[in-house]
């Protein structure tokens, strides 16, 4: 597989010591999945994985090209 000029951007919750909400149900109140939700729906590849403290989440987004608008794609709190 050819991954020459494959960019990226990791997001993470930039409000209580970069870890979202311990306690996130239902999804559409954990901004890390709630984005990973609105990127999927803008058909964007993205992940979602753990961060190593426990609780937290990071979201990756990749793309090739230009960098994708993500104005109402990724939640106002995450940096």
């Amino acid at each position: 597989a050819e991954l020459t000029g494959i960019k990226w951007r990791r997001y993470n919750f930039g409000g209580h010591g970069d870890c979202g909400p311990i306690i996130s149900a239902p999804a559409q109140d954990d901004p890390i999945l709630l984005s990973f939700i609105r990127c999927l729906q803008a058909n964007l590849l993205c992940v979602w994985r753990r961060d190593v403290k426990p609780d937290c989440k990071e979201l990756w987004i990749f793309w090739w090209g230009d960098e994708p608008n993500l104005v109402g794609v990724i939640h106002h709190e995450l940096q």
